[in-house]
């Protein structure tokens, strides 16, 4: 009866945040149809690489001390960590722009064409990228997941509209995607805010300092894990655009984007709920959590391999037919990505085990060695093969086979810790 009931309640949840999702990303992809037919493919390298510099910067930017928001069983100690990664986002935003300022960094920007223009963007976009992921996490911690649903819309509606508005106002530029990103993540940091502020739990600051110490693991040890997971994923943003050009790196982003909206929209909303499901069973009922992690792996591979087959049968199609002509070059970008997405789109949700059973040191090890090989491939791609789908082919199977391994060590450590082994 318990089973049912949980086993109802996973789908429930999972069914409103996947909702949530799906709605985000349709109007993430009417942003990105938009842009490939007003936007030059240049302006959108250029503001790819801004987003991923974001989305990098705001991993060290909370100490990654929102992971830590699901694990306190009292409400008060979950929103003083929530504050701890806010007040820690905007103090490190505040330093990078700072550095930014005053000392000449933009210099190593300069392969990175043009992206110097628009460093002094960069902080605003960590701290709302920091705090948006945060939030996210408090609010599934209290179960709103509808919320967070109706947040994640607002954002890339918000993104969407502001895109059109600020693409006549600035003569469909660069800056005119940066801030229309940048204005939809004010936007959603501002309803957060509010709801945080109506409902808030009582905090101390005795709390706050002893909260820090007793989960200072998270930034001595999740904080550099994570920063070099994202950095490995994130590498061909850097890559191509500094050996290719922006152009180039816009066909790149747009094959990436298109291989990442299933995970952003399904397995992502599976990893939400995976991570508040996982975190209970591991402390009420250790012994059903392998099998747990064992049927939503199987159901998510099935998943990823019809949905990823299904896409690279009709991309050659798809590709010119919804962007435009000249977006056919993406297409062996989103078929290589694809490959590597089936995996991903496994390990993604389930990674989150390994902050469950409180194992955090062999994600950082994994995601070391991780890095080194796809900073290897890529490099021995740039200098060697000198062709941008080559480089993308390589690092696509080279993330293959660490996710596939990856994926065994965490079920080897989910069977471990219901041994008692761990």
């Amino acid at each position: 009866m318990i089973q049912r009931l949980f086993k109802s309640s996973f789908l429930k949840f999972t069914s409103i945040v996947f909702l949530g999702n799906f709605l985000a990303q349709v109007l993430f992809f009417l942003a990105f149809v938009y842009f490939a037919r007003y936007f030059e493919k240049e302006v959108i390298g250029i503001y790819t690489v801004f987003i991923s510099l974001s989305i990098l910067l705001a991993i060290p930017a909370t100490g990654r001390y929102e992971l830590a928001i699901m694990l306190p069983k009292k409400l008060s100690e979950a929103a003083s960590l929530l504050l701890i990664a806010l007040v820690l986002a905007f103090l490190f935003s505040l330093l990078l722009a700072l550095l930014l300022a005053t000392l000449p960094l933009q210099a190593y920007f300069n392969k990175l064409e043009r992206l110097d223009e628009f460093l002094l963007l960069l902080p605003i976009g960590v701290f709302f990228m920091a705090s948006f992921q945060s939030f996210n996490i408090y609010y599934n911690k209290l179960g709103y997941f509808k919320w967070n649903a109706f947040a994640k819309i607002i954002q890339s509606g918000g993104m969407f509209a502001f895109s059109i508005f600020l693409g006549n106002y600035f003569g469909f530029s660069a800056l005119a995607l940066i801030l229309a990103w940048v204005l939809s993540h004010l936007l959603s940091f501002t309803l957060y805010l509010v709801l945080f502020i109506i409902s808030r739990e009582k905090q101390s600051l005795a709390e706050s300092f002893a909260l820090i110490k007793s989960y200072k693991r998270y930034p001595s040890v999740s904080l550099l894990s994570n920063f070099l997971n994202t950095l490995s994923i994130e590498l061909p943003n850097y890559f191509i655009p500094s050996f290719w050009g922006n152009s180039v790196q816009a066909l790149y982003a747009y094959g990436a984007r298109i291989a990442g909206m299933p995970r952003n929209f399904i397995a992502a909303a599976v990893g939400e709920v995976f991570y508040s499901s996982s975190s209970l069973l591991a402390k009420e009922n250790k012994e059903e959590l392998y099998l747990h992690l064992k049927k939503i792996t199987r159901s998510l591979f099935l998943f990823a391999v019809s949905i990823y087959a299904l896409g690279m049968l009709s991309s050659w199609y798809l590709f010119p037919l919804v962007f435009g002509a000249e977006y056919k070059a993406a297409v062996p970008y989103f078929n290589w990505l694809a490959i590597a997405s089936i995996f991903l789109f496994i390990q993604s949700p389930i990674s989150v085990i390994s902050d469950v059973i409180g194992k955090l040191k062999p994600p950082l090890y994994f995601t070391m060695v991780s890095l080194v090989c796809k900073f290897s491939a890529l490099a021995f791609a740039a200098y060697y093969l000198a062709n941008p789908i080559h480089m993308i082919a390589l690092y696509a199977l080279v993330s293959s086979a660490l996710s596939f391994f990856w994926i065994n060590y965490l079920f080897k450590m989910t069977k471990d810790f219901k041994e008692n082994v761990i």
